[in-house]
C-alpha cells in the first residue's frame, strides 16, 4: 500500500492517515515530514514524526505501521543537524556526544527537513514550536507550478504574465507619445506609398507597353515611381531617427531606474544574487528595450499596417486570387505557435549560460592574484572553457531552431507564390484579368508576404525580449527592501547611546543567529565584542547599521528605534570600518572623501593624519592625487585599512564600528592603526569586533557572544578573573603567541 508520504507538504499537529497505532506515543505530535529513503539508501514512503518529547520514522507495510528508525527521546539529545551527502542528506541527533542517524531523504526534501531541524533545535533549547515555519512558501520553488526559481524570492518565469511585460514597457513610453503618434502617422503614409509602385506598374503595362500607346504617360509614371521612392526613403529616415531617439532615451532611463533600485535593495538581496548576474541585467538585458522601440515601430507595427493595407488592396483588386494568397497563412500561424512553445524555454537557457559565464569571469578577475599565487591558470582556463561550452551549446540549440524555422517558412511562402502564378496565369490566358493586373498583383504579393514572414520571425525576438524583460522587471519589482518610515524621526545631534532590546534575528527567520539579545552601550564608550566565528558578532553590528531588521525586538539609538530613523540620518552618524577595506579605482583623496564628497583638501588631510595615513600618502609621487588600481592595488593591507579609517573619520561619526579592523594586517601596521584609533575614538561611541583580544584591553565593556546570546560582559580584567569563555580565549591566544615567539 502506498503511504501518503508522496505528498510534498508537511502535516501539522496530526498523524498521517492510517498511523492511528502510534497515537498513544505521539498524542502530542507537532509535525510530520515525508521521508523517501531508508537509512540504507533504499527508496521508501515513510514519515518523520516529531512530538515535544520524541521523534521517529515509520511507514505503512502490509496495512501495518512499521517503525523504521527510533523512537528517539529528545531529552536525551542536546543537538540536531542535517548532514549532506551525495544525492541525499541525513537528519541527526547528538545523543551522549555521538550523532545518530534519525532519517534520510533525497535533496528534493532537503529544504523542508532543514526547516524541521530548526524546529527540533528550538525544542531542544526549550523554545516554542513555530507552525508557520513549516507552512511558509519556499523561497526557491514556485508555489503555483513547482518550477525552480532563478533566484530566491524571484518571480516565476513560467507564471509571470507575458502581456504584463509589454504593458509595463509601453508605460515607459508615455513621455514620448507625441513622437510615437508622429511615427504612427509616418508609417501610415509609408504604407500608402508602398501601394503606389504596383498600381503605377499596372498602368504602365496595360495602358502603355502592351497597346504601345499613350507614350506621353511614360515619363509621368516613371516620375511617380521615383517620387514614391524618394518620399518612402525620407519617411524611413524620419522613422529610424525617431525610433533611435526614443529607444536610447528609454534604455538610459531604464538603466538608471534599475541602478537606483539596486542601490535601494537590502544587503540580503546581494547575498542571494551574484554581481555578474546583476551586471548582465543592467548591461545586456536592458538593451532589448531599445530594440523594442525599433521592433515595434519599424518591425511589428509597420508590418501589421502593411499586411492590413496590402491585404485589403489585394481583395479589392481580385478577391479570388486573394483567397489563394491566404493559403500559406494557417501554416505560418501553426509554425509560429510551435516555435513559441518549443524555442521560448531555450532563451532562458541562453541567458543562464551567459550569466554563469559572466559570474565565472567576474570571480576570476576579482581573484586574479590568488589564481596566479597558486598557479591555477590552467584550471581556470578549463573552468571558463566549460562555461563557454555551455554558452555555445545553448546558443547553438537556439540558433539551429531558428535556422530550421526560417527556411521552412520561406518554403511555405514560395509555395504561395507558385499557387498565385498558377491561378493568375490561367486567368490571364482566359482573359479574366490583364497582364498588368497580374504584374501589379505580384508586386503587391511580395510586399504582402515579406511582412507576414517578418511577423512569423518576430516571435523569435519576442521570446528573447520577454526573457530579458522578466529579469529586468524582477529587479524593479523586488520587494527586498527595508521598510522606510512614512514620517521619519530625526536626531539633531546624535549622542551615540545604543540599546538592543530582546533582539532575535536570523537570515532565515526560522533559524535565528541572535537570540533574545539585550545590551546597552553608553555615549562615548569603547565597547569590544568577541566570540567564536559564527557566534553572531558581525550580525549584531549589521543590525546597528540597519543592513537588516530584527524579526523580534528593537535596536535603538538615543532612544529612537532605527526603523523610525531616516536612512540618511543614520548613515551620516554611524560609520563602519570593515575587515576587508574596499577602495575604488580613483585617487587617494577621492577615496577618503567618498562619504563626504564636498570635503575640502584640508579636512581630507586632517582625517588622514588622524588615521596615521598622512605620512605614507605624502611619500607617494602624486601624494593625495595618486590614482589607485583595482581595490587599492599598490597599497599594503595596513595602508588600505588606514585609508578606510580616514574615510570613516572624515564623516565625523558619533558611532564608529570596527569590524575586525586589524585582523588582516601585520603587527607594525596593527600598532599604527591602534594608535590612530586611540586618538580618534575619544568622544565617540566605538564598537570593536576583534579576534585579537589584546586590542580590547582598554575597552570600557567587553561583550562575549556565544551561540547568538550574550554569555558574559565586563572589563578585560573582570572577565579574566571570572575564568569563563573570555578567559579561555585569552589563554589560548597567549599560548599561541608564546609558540610563535619560540
Amino acid at each position: 500500500m502506498n503511504a501518503p508520504a508522496s505528498s510534498p507538504s508537511p502535516l501539522l499537529r496530526q498523524l498521517p492517515a492510517g498511523f492511528d497505532a502510534l497515537h498513544c506515543e505521539f498524542e502530542d505530535v507537532l509535525f510530520c515530514l515525508p521521508v523517501d529513503l531508508t537509512l540504507n539508501g533504499e527508496t521508501t514512503s515513510a514519515w518523520l514524526m516529531v512530538s515535544e518529547t520524541t521523534c521517529a520514522v515509520a511507514a505503512m507495510q502490509a496495512d501495518a505501521v512499521m517503525v523504521q528508525s527510533g523512537p528517539f527521546h529528545l531529552d536525551h539529545a542536546d543537538k540536531a543537524r542535517l548532514l549532506q551527502t551525495v544525492g541525499s542528506a541525513f537528519l541527526q541527533l547528538r545523543i551522549d556526544g555521538v550523532y545518530v542517524n534519525v532519517a534520510r531523504f533525497s535533496n528534493g526534501l532537503r529544504e523542508m527537513h532543514g526547516r524541521g531541524v530548526t524546529q527540533i533545535k528550538r525544542l531542544l533549547a526549550g523554545d516554542a514550536f513555530q507552525d508557520e515555519a513549516l507552512t511558509s512558501k519556499s523561497e526557491t520553488i514556485c508555489s503555483d507550478c513547482g518550477m525552480a526559481l532563478p533566484a530566491a524570492k524571484a518571480p516565476c518565469p513560467r507564471c509571470t504574465r507575458k502581456g504584463g511585460i509589454f504593458t509595463r514597457t509601453l508605460g515607459l513610453m508615455r513621455p514620448y507619445w507625441s513622437s510615437i503618434l508622429m511615427l504612427l502617422g509616418a508609417m501610415i503614409v509609408g504604407v500608402a506609398l508602398d501601394l503606389v509602385p504596383p498600381i503605377l506598374t499596372r498602368y504602365l503595362v496595360d495602358d502603355v507597353i502592351t497597346p504601345k500607346a499613350n507614350l506621353h504617360w511614360l515619363p509621368w509614371i516613371l516620375g511617380g515611381l521615383v517620387a514614391a521612392a524618394l518620399f518612402s526613403t525620407a519617411l524611413n529616415v524620419l522613422i529610424g531617427r525617431t525610433t533611435s531617439f526614443v529607444g536610447t532615451r528609454i534604455t538610459k532611463e531604464l538603466r538608471e531606474r534599475v541602478q537606483t533600485k539596486l542601490l535601494g535593495l537590502s544587503v540580503d538581496y546581494y547575498n542571494r544574487n551574484s554581481a555578474g548576474s546583476l551586471m548582465s541585467r543592467v548591461m545586456g538585458d536592458v538593451e532589448y528595450f531599445q530594440s523594442f522601440v525599433s521592433q515595434v515601430a519599424q518591425g511589428f507595427l509597420l508590418n501589421v499596417l502593411l499586411v492590413l493595407g496590402i491585404g485589403t488592396t489585394l481583395f479589392v483588386m481580385n478577391w479570388k486570387l486573394a483567397l489563394w494568397v491566404m493559403v500559406p497563412i494557417p501554416f505560418v500561424l501553426l509554425g509560429t505557435m510551435i516555435y513559441w512553445k518549443v524555442v521560448y524555454p531555450r532563451y532562458y537557457r541562453v541567458w543562464d549560460s551567459q550569466s554563469k559565464m559572466s559570474q565565472s569571469l567576474h570571480g576570476l578577475l576579482q581573484g586574479i592574484r590568488l589564481v596566479k599565487a597558486f598557479g591555477q591558470e590552467e584550471r581556470e582556463q578549463e573552468r571558463f572553457a566549460k562555461s563557454a561550452a555551455y554558452v555555445q551549446a545553448s546558443k547553438r540549440s537556439l540558433e539551429m531552431s531558428a535556422a530550421t524555422f526560417n527556411p521552412m517558412m520561406g518554403f511555405v511562402f514560395g509555395l504561395g507564390g507558385l499557387i498565385v502564378w498558377n491561378a493568375g496565369g490561367r486567368d490571364v490566358l482566359d482573359g479574366h484579368i490583364t497582364l498588368g493586373t497580374l504584374m501589379a498583383y505580384f508586386g503587391l504579393l511580395g510586399r504582402f508576404y515579406s511582412p507576414v514572414q517578418s511577423l512569423s520571425n518576430f516571435s523569435s525576438w519576442v521570446t528573447g525580449f520577454i526573457a530579458a524583460g522578466q529579469r529586468v522587471f524582477e529587479v524593479l519589482e523586488s520587494n527586498n527592501q527595508l521598510e522606510q518610515p512614512e514620517q521619519p524621526k530625526t536626531i539633531k545631534r546624535m549622542q551615540g547611546r545604543i540599546e538592543l532590546r530582546n533582539v532575535t534575528f536570523g537570515y532565515d527567520p526560522y533559524a535565528p543567529i541572535l537570540k533574545n539579545v539585550n545590551l546597552t552601550i553608553e555615549p562615548g564608550q569603547f565597547v569590544g565584542i568577541v566570540g567564536k566565528s559564527g557566534s553572531g558578532k558581525s550580525t549584531l553590528v549589521n543590525l546597528v547599521c540597519r543592513f537588516y531588521d530584527p524579526q523580534e525586538g528593537q535596536v535603538l539609538i538615543d532612544g529612537v528605534n532605527v526603523r523610525d530613523l531616516a536612512e540618511n540620518d543614520l548613515r551620516k552618524d554611524v560609520a563602519l570600518v570593515l575587515q576587508e577595506p574596499f577602495l575604488f579605482r580613483a585617487t587617494i583623496a577621492e577615496n577618503i572623501a567618498y562619504g563626504r564628497p564636498e570635503a575640502d583638501p584640508i579636512s581630507i588631510v586632517h582625517a588622514a593624519r588622524a588615521a596615521s595615513a598622512h605620512d605614507f600618502i605624502a611619500k607617494k609621487v602624486a601624494a593625495y592625487d595618486t590614482r589607485l588600481g583595482e581595490n587599492g592595488a599598490g597599497l599594503s593591507g595596513g595602508e588600505k585599512q588606514r585609508l578606510s579609517i580616514a574615510r570613516a573619520l572624515l564623516t565625523d561619526p558619533r558611532v564608529l564600528i570596527l569590524d575586525e579592523a586589524t585582523s588582516s594586517v601585520d603587527t607594525e601596521s596593527e600598532q599604527q592603526i591602534q594608535e590612530a584609533l586611540a586618538h580618534v575614538c575619544k568622544g565617540r561611541t566605538t564598537i570593536a569586533i576583534a579576534h585579537r583580544l589584546s586590542t580590547l584591553k582598554n575597552a570600557d565593556v567587553i561583550y562575549v557572544v556565544d551561540d547568538g546570546r550574550i554569555a558574559e560582559h565586563g572589563t578585560h580584567d573582570a572577565l579574566v578573573e571570572s575564568n569563563g569563555i573570555y578567559a579561555k580565549l585569552v589563554k589560548i591566544q597567549t599560548e599561541l603567541s608564546r609558540l610563535e615567539a619560540a
